[in-house]
């Protein structure tokens, strides 16, 4: 039983090593390969809107790092469903500069209202190994604000296409 254990733990490390795969170059040297694990797209920021007593749209648009926007309009939108489109590379990198020109991850969490028909603006973020959501019930700063304007504005003008006629926001990513 003690020979078996060693030749066990040498035939595990021959094996991983044999699991590498080599490619012959154009240059006729070898190089060895190995599977690189892909990471999936991640949120960068999201903005939902919510109900009030009259007629606020409601909406949540989640912007991804690889610059897919998935969108779900529930009430008093144009696009009710969900849906999804791409934006450029280069906005991408516009979400980002606007997360650190807001000092997104500085702002306070919460900025409330004692009025129950007040909609509210919720935005996410993430940056960085960062993450933050923040409620904008009413008068937040003047950076938050513009934050909310930048990504309302991404969705304008867009070729959205159409994945369902779900309006649940939990399933939107799927």
């Amino acid at each position: 039983m003690k020979t078996i254990i060693p030749l066990i733990l040498v035939s595990l490390s021959v094996l991983a090593v044999s699991c590498k795969s080599t490619k012959e170059s154009t240059s006729g040297t070898t190089q060895t390969t190995e599977n690189v694990a892909q990471t999936a797209p991640q949120m960068l920021a999201s903005i939902n809107r919510t109900a009030c007593y009259g007629k606020c749209p409601m909406y949540k648009a989640t912007f991804m790092d690889n610059g897919e926007v998935f969108y779900v309009g529930k009430r008093f939108v144009d696009n009710i469903g969900t849906y999804k489109t791409l934006i450029t590379s280069e906005e991408v990198e516009a979400i980002k500069k606007e997360i650190v020109a807001a000092n997104y991850f500085e702002l306070d969490s919460l900025y409330p209202t004692p009025i129950s028909d007040f909609p509210s603006c919720i935005t996410e973020a993430q940056l960085n190994g960062q993450r933050k959501k923040i409620v904008d019930r009413r008068n937040p700063p003047a950076e938050l604000k513009t934050f909310e304007k930048y990504l309302d504005t991404l969705l304008k003008d867009r070729k959205w296409e159409k994945i369902s006629d779900e309006t649940d926001y939990a399933i939107e990513l799927k």
